[in-house]
């Protein structure tokens, strides 16, 4: 049995690893089954099946815990300081206003999905349940960054979150899958939206997105000397902000939302915004990037350690909830691309950027044209850099709703 916590760590790198390598394996049962699952999945919920099996003893550890106490913060450090916000003017303004528009479908579609579902299911639904509902939106304005960031600062309940995870892909999935197959109508939309742009009118002065990182020593010592600094910087202002305001704001109800967890993601995004306008924001291209994702795919499977699979379906009307959302957030984007009169494939782009983060922002770009995809890398970063925020809004605004539950 494996149960000391270092023991764990490197047998989830393991397993992680493990994972992704089964999930380029050109063989068609492994494409099949990862066509259907995605590894985040299997990165969630096959640890929490070995905790089940007594193949890993967590009941001395709590390593999700250490880990989203200093990974977290380099993870949101990182994956903001690439945001290249000197290019953003290049996107034109009906790409962003579509896509805040699409931001702003999640933040309200959250209360307005809890309250419809609470009208026709009250018994599934209580006081607290807006904790796990508030990583749902975290994770569609922005990434898995930001559903981890908001996981940290409500705290739900493991089973609470594994739900809303299941949610979260499973319709984030079902909306890829309905995306793509609008491309073919691509220009009937337009008709409709009354678009003057077409693919070929797009000038597109961005750099293509590099497929490998070339790592070398001082390279790599650099990126985790900078992210572990800011990283330490970050919770150290972080408690220190918590407690000025708590000194100034004793027993006032808005302490439960800000946070120490709050302030530490808030500077670890400031600071990543601010040293992304330097040259340091080449240390995100030289593999910062990388480094984020396998720090937060190792987050993602401690916290499987935790979840119970027996509870994971106990509450199937939260797919309801899931359906009412992100149709309100389609309607959202499709609403601002016929006031823009933008073209499908800004809708489109701008919807994956914010629901699927870079990889879908990528796959639906590409699908169009493979000139788009630093359009939806670009989008997909922005989104990183709101995420927390437009989920923590959407939170507050769930919990006002449901404080007579």
């Amino acid at each position: 049995m494996i149960q000391n916590e270092l023991s764990i760590l490197l047998f989830l790198i393991v397993l992680i690893a493990g994972i992704f390598y089964l999930s380029n394996v050109q063989l068609r049962p492994f494409k099949f089954v990862f066509q259907i699952i995605p590894p985040l999945l299997f990165c969630y919920f096959l640890p929490s099946i070995l905790v089940e099996l007594e193949v890993i003893d967590v009941s001395n550890t709590d390593l999700n815990n250490s880990l989203s106490k200093v990974l977290l913060p380099f993870c949101i450090f990182y994956f903001t300081l690439g945001l290249p916000i000197k290019k953003l003017k290049t996107l034109g303004n009906r790409f962003l206003i579509v896509f805040l528009a699409g931001s702003l479908g999640v933040i309200i579609g959250g209360p307005i999905s809890l309250w419809s579902s609470h009208l026709i299911f009250p018994e599934s639904f209580d006081s607290t349940s807006y904790k796990g509902m508030s990583t749902i939106a975290g994770s569609w304005i922005g990434g898995t960054a930001n559903q981890m960031a908001l996981n940290t600062i409500f705290s739900p309940t493991t089973n609470e979150f594994a739900k809303a995870v299941t949610v979260d892909v499973f319709f984030g999935e079902l909306w890829l899958t309905i995306l793509l197959f609008l491309i073919p109508f691509q220009h009937q939309i337009n008709r409709l939206m009354k678009s003057n742009i077409t693919l070929e009118s797009d000038f597109l002065d961005l750099n293509e997105p590099k497929e490998e990182k070339l790592f070398s020593f001082n390279h790599l010592i650099y990126i985790l000397g900078l992210g572990f600094f800011m990283s330490q910087l970050s919770i150290f202002l972080g408690s220190y902000f918590h407690q000025l305001i708590l000194n100034y704001l004793a027993n006032s109800p808005i302490l439960e939302f800000l946070n120490k967890s709050f302030w530490t993601f808030l500077i670890s995004t400031v600071l990543g915004l601010s040293l992304g306008l330097t040259k340091m924001s080449k240390s995100y291209d030289m593999g910062g990037d990388v480094v984020s994702s396998v720090f937060l795919y190792l987050i993602i499977a401690s916290i499987g350690l935790k979840i119970s699979l027996g509870h994971l379906f106990s509450t199937p009307i939260l797919l309801f909830t899931g359906f009412i959302w992100i149709s309100i957030h389609g309607l959202a984007i499709f609403a601002a691309g016929k006031f823009t009169k933008s073209p499908y494939h800004y809708m489109a782009i701008a919807s994956q950027a914010n629901v699927g983060g870079i990889a879908s922002a990528s796959v639906i770009s590409t699908a169009i044209s493979p000139k788009l995809t630093p359009f939806g890398v670009i989008l997909a970063l922005l989104g990183y850099a709101i995420g927390t925020y437009g989920g923590y809004i959407s939170a507050i605004l769930m919990k006002l709703i449901s404080a007579n539950y």
